[in-house]
């Protein structure tokens, strides 16, 4: 491994300007071809077989996952070309490899206040916002994004999470595209050379290990969700019920937070507001703002639980989600319905041996599923039910926090 390759998840997160290139993402010399407009061949369940859990030799074979050429040019004309290699979108200069991957000008880094847990994974994530177009600004929702946006999720994992920008290694990179027929997810895996990610849509999985906060060496099969189950967490249902994508964490309160480009500190929102890539942003004073859920400083208990909730697991649970619907346990931020958020309520369809008879039950964190679920690694029972292998000791302890400082409460 490279040793400049400890510093490509600071790059990531710092650079602004990767590239001279005032377009953005450039053409890619294969002409490539045109995948059809977003996912209705992909509304059934997840791919079919299992990931191949093969080690990483050499550079995976992806066009065996779905039959699609080598890059074509990506425009903000419909429809986007998806490339077969993440090097195809031109969103990036350089690779792990050679300590770059660093965002081109217009592909623009961006952080969360609290962030979707991925069985720790340090994550990288960019915007793209194609020239000429502008997002709209949206108090509770995603930014509304034009299509043609790109945004980026990398994720990898470093050999040492108290050191968490040495010794990295980067697993795979998510493209969310926003085609004219609406958002499609497409998963990159990297190579184990660190120099290109190839498109895979049936998923894959691969082994990590890494030594944890407490200086635990931990090992375990990390899996790389297929294009189709990223649907499972990117979608709300609509007015007509059917299923559609959205993405979930650029929205004004998780991004209304400072970041640096150029080597000055902006807030995230106005700068992309002064690149002209935001309009209708309030006042700074109006913007909402989640606070950091692991900052006992930043708010009080109940409202670092109710946050750590909304970014993980109110993509699903809520009033537009599937597991919301059918459940009725609704997770989002700006629910102040206490029932339905889960006290004294009794899950729709958790089975047996998921830790107790109600979602909470408040002063006992050790009798609510809500707690239960997220602490226990058993597949079947954990939630969320992909996306994580491992569970988030912090963030099931803060529920359990939050849980116990509830006054005590008999369930019936």
């Amino acid at each position: 491994m490279s040793p400049r390759l400890s510093v490509v998840l600071l790059a990531l997160t710092l650079a602004a300007c990767g590239s001279s290139d005032p377009e953005g993402p450039g053409t890619p010399p294969d002409a490539g071809t045109t995948v059809p407009d977003a996912g209705t061949g992909d509304a059934g369940g997840p791919d079919a077989g299992e990931p191949d859990a093969g080690s990483d030799a050499g550079t995976d074979a992806g066009t065996a996952d779905a039959g699609v050429a080598d890059a074509g040019p990506v425009d903000a004309g419909p429809p986007l070309v998806i490339p077969n290699t993440l090097s195809g979108f031109g969103l990036f200069t350089g690779s792990p490899a050679d300590g770059g991957l660093v965002p081109v000008e217009g592909n623009v880094p961006y952080t969360l206040s609290t962030a979707l847990f991925s069985d720790y994974a340090v994550k990288s994530r960019t915007l793209y916002i194609p020239p000429g177009k502008t997002a709209h600004y949206e108090p509770v929702a995603a930014l509304d994004l034009p299509v043609g946006t790109l945004i980026t999720k990398t994720f990898a994992f470093p050999a040492d999470l108290r050191q968490p920008d040495q010794d990295v290694r980067v697993i795979e990179t998510r493209v969310l595209v926003h085609q004219p027929a609406g958002w499609e997810a497409w998963p990159y895996v990297w190579n184990t050379e660190q120099t290109e990610a190839t498109l895979a849509t049936g998923g894959r999985s691969r082994d990590v290990t890494f030594i944890d906060l407490e200086g635990e060496t931990r090992s375990f099969k990390y899996s790389v969700p297929s294009k189709n189950q990223c649907q499972q967490c990117h979608h709300l249902v609509d007015e007509t019920g059917a299923q559609v994508m959205h993405p979930i964490g650029v929205k004004a309160r998780y991004l209304h937070r400072p970041n640096t480009y150029g080597g000055v500190e902006h807030d995230q929102l106005e700068y992309l507001a002064s690149l002209g890539k935001l309009d209708g942003l309030p006042a700074p004073a109006n913007l909402p703002k989640a606070p950091d859920a692991f900052d006992p400083q930043a708010a009080d208990l109940p409202t670092r639980a109710r946050t750590y909730l909304d970014i993980n697991c109110a993509h699903c649970h809520n009033p537009k989600g599937t597991a919301g619907i059918t459940s009725q346990l609704f997770l989002n931020f700006d629910n102040a319905s206490l029932f339905s958020l889960g006290e004294c309520k009794r899950p729709g369809s958790a089975g047996a041996g998921v830790g107790g008879e109600f979602d909470i039950v408040p002063g006992n964190h050790a009798e609510s599923i809500l707690w239960y679920r997220m602490h226990t690694e058993e597949s079947g029972k954990m939630m969320p039910q992909i996306g994580r292998t491992v569970h988030h000791a912090e963030g099931s302890q803060l529920i359990a926090d939050w849980i116990d400082s509830m006054p005590a409460k008999t369930c019936k």
